[in-house]
């Protein structure tokens, strides 16, 4: 049932023209903003935290930016298993290939980081689509109802998704064939935490992309899927992490950490977590309950 409902709504949403899906999209931030309070608090506290100088106007104002790229990622989502690949590959423009392809060509796998901005599903689909095998770690998506059919439909698009659960084993095994191992270190799927320095407060990271590269020699590319304008696309490869490069597991998690750091300062209003990263000190809760209420009034 579950299979049949996110096909119907996949087709729905992939029949509409791109211009209207967008303005829905945009249309609904609002309403996304009002009606989800968890969410708008969990945007703010992470704001003040990142952006400590800015004002009250702007943090509320990149929040709804935030509101707005996750609405539009979702009606990109929906199309995705409906789109061509000529339309898919018109669509995306890839940065820094080179570097992955070089990576590759070791033979010890390739470890990619990257976080939540823009469409970041779609840099997978454009993974596989140049032909390689990509595993991807993925918690619950789209709810518990419809994870199963989100899954099904990642493996109708070449991404095989590697349940948490699973541990390291299933990602050592597809390093050792020289597959590519997906981590999406700013969620909160992983059981297995280090502190790292993040936006200048400790922060407890996912300690996957240390562990794997130290383990395998796997080098460790950065990256993301940034929204350039509605419809169009750039994924980005940084320069790879080579763990021999570094002392300890430690140091190459801060290394990933940092760089992931300043992906999201570069792209803060398509950053789109919205769950509190980090605990608010007291002046900081009180001043984001203020704000609310005037976010609200």
């Amino acid at each position: 049932m579950s299979r049949f409902v996110y096909g119907w709504l996949t087709a729905l949403i992939s029949g509409l023209p791109v211009w209207l899906g967008y303005l829905l999209a945009d249309a609904l931030t609002d309403l996304h903003y009002r009606f989800f309070p968890a969410r708008r608090h969990a945007a703010l506290a992470n704001l003040a935290v990142m952006l400590p100088r800015a004002s009250r106007r702007d943090r509320t104002r990149i929040a709804r930016r935030m509101m707005r790229s996750y609405n539009r990622m979702m009606f990109e989502f929906f199309r995705l298993p409906h789109l061509s690949r000529e339309e898919l590959t018109a669509s995306v423009e890839v940065v820094g290939r080179e570097h992955l392809e070089q990576a590759v060509a070791r033979g010890r796998g390739v470890i990619l980081a990257s976080s939540h901005i823009g469409n970041w599903e779609l840099g997978g689909v454009m993974i596989a689509q140049m032909g390689y095998t990509l595993h991807a770690v993925a918690g619950v998506q789209m709810g518990r109802w419809l994870s199963g059919a989100v899954r099904e439909t990642k493996s109708e698009l070449s991404i095989h998704t590697v349940s948490p659960e699973d541990g390291f084993r299933k990602l050592l095994r597809a390093l050792e064939h020289n597959d590519l191992v997906a981590l999406v270190v700013d969620g909160d799927i992983y059981s297995h935490g280090v502190e790292v320095e993040f936006f200048g407060r400790t922060y407890s990271f996912p300690a996957g992309p240390g562990v794997l590269a130290q383990r395998t020699g796997a080098l460790v590319i950065c990256g993301y899927g940034e929204r350039v304008r509605p419809g169009r696309f750039r994924i980005v490869f940084e320069k790879p992490l080579d763990p021999a490069d570094f002392p300890t597991v430690a140091a190459l998690n801060q290394a990933v950490a940092g760089t992931i750091e300043r992906h999201i300062r570069e792209h803060v209003d398509q950053w789109c977590i919205f769950r509190p990263m980090w605990e608010a000190a007291p002046s900081t809760a009180a001043e984001l309950s203020g704000e609310g209420r005037r976010a609200e009034a």
